[in-house]
Parts: structure tokens; sequence; C-alpha cells
């Protein structure tokens, strides 16, 4: 968990998706996501009109573009079902993260005796 390394792993925190990506993977999506909502102000400028059905294939073809590969379905795991996963993997790691963490107390302490 990318975005956790320095501190306690929180509950809360295994159940956001973007805490499994590096930072390079998050710049790139950052990147994507910028340059289609970039597009999509651009033609509403140009006041080129776009039904609902145009937006919905609006981003794959952004994607298809940019040369990013297309999901052609939507998964079998659910958001629910990879929340309660990941949730109950959480349970199994906080035992093992609560014996062996150090808190930024536990290191002043440590530093103020010089264990």
């Amino acid at each position: 968990m990318e975005e956790c390394s320095s501190r306690k792993i929180l509950k809360s925190d295994v159940k956001v998706a973007k805490n499994y990506l590096d930072r390079d993977r998050i710049k790139e999506l950052e990147r994507i996501v910028s340059a289609c909502l970039d597009l999509a102000e651009n033609r509403a400028e140009r006041g080129i009109v776009m039904r609902m059905i145009d937006w919905v294939k609006f981003p794959d073809s952004f994607l298809e573009l940019s040369s990013y590969p297309i999901l052609d379905n939507r998964g079998k795991i659910s958001a629910e079902m990879a929340k309660a996963k990941a949730i109950m993997e959480y349970d199994k790691f906080r035992v093992i993260q609560d014996k062996s963490f150090e808190s930024d107390f536990d290191r002043k302490v440590k530093k103020m005796f010089r264990i």
C-alpha cells in the first residue's frame, strides 16, 4: 500500500483502490483523466453537440487513440466483493502489524532514553 508505507495501515485504507497503485501509475491516470477532460472541454467550447451515447463512447475512443487496452466486460469481482476480501485480509494482517508496529511516539521515547 503505497500511500501508507510510512504509517500504520488502517481498515479504512484497504477499501481505497488508489492505495494499491504506485506514484507513477497514479500520475499516469491523472494525465489520462486530465487529457480526456481537456478534449471534452475543447469540444464544448467549439459548440460540438454531444448526446449521452456520445459521452458514453468518448472515454473508450480516447483510450484507444492513446493506445490503452479497453476492457470488454465488467469483470467477475464486484466492488463489494473486493472490499470484503480486502477487509478479511486486513484482519489477518492487523494482528501482525500490531505486534511489529512502532509509532512515532515510541521512536521518540526510545531516542529520548537512548534505548
